[in-house]
């Protein structure tokens, strides 16, 4: 499970160190040292391949009673990268994932329980104060506050 959140720079070559704690999660996960990469909502999204599989299953259901689903699953799927993670515990990203979230010289890695989420500093400062100031309908805050209960 990957939780937290965790400041760093990137390399001209698109090179970002992977926090401590997501390796410790990814060698509990069993993963090798490759995660799929895909971008959507201006960050990328990064999975073992164990969870890359179970989203496939998932959108090929929502596919089945959604067409529309068709175009996100084929951009997803087009966009997706296997990227390496090196012996320093960097995570090489592709140039074309890289100017995608444009990630600059700072980013910031998000645990999202079963994925990890690469984020611009500056664009995770901005989507942060959203969430922040953004108040939840009644309605999804009882049902996630049973999560805690």
């Amino acid at each position: 499970m990957f939780v937290g959140k965790y400041s760093h720079g990137i390399d001209e070559k698109g090179r970002v160190i992977l926090p401590a704690s997501f390796r410790r999660a990814l060698e509990k996960q069993g993963a090798s040292n490759e995660i799929i990469i895909t971008g959507m909502n201006q960050c990328l999204s990064a999975y073992t391949r164990q969870e890359w599989e179970k989203s496939v299953e998932k959108m090929k259901q929502i596919a089945e009673v959604n067409p529309e689903a068709e175009y996100i699953i084929r951009r997803m799927c087009a966009d997706a990268a296997e990227c390496a993670i090196d012996e320093q515990g960097r995570l090489n990203i592709p140039l074309n994932l890289k100017e995608y979230g444009g990630l600059k010289k700072e980013v910031v890695t998000v645990g999202r329980m079963n994925k990890l989420e690469i984020w611009d500093k500056e664009l995770w400062e901005t989507e942060y104060q959203k969430m922040v100031e953004t108040s939840l309908s009644e309605s999804v805050t009882q049902k996630l506050s049973g999560l805690w209960i």
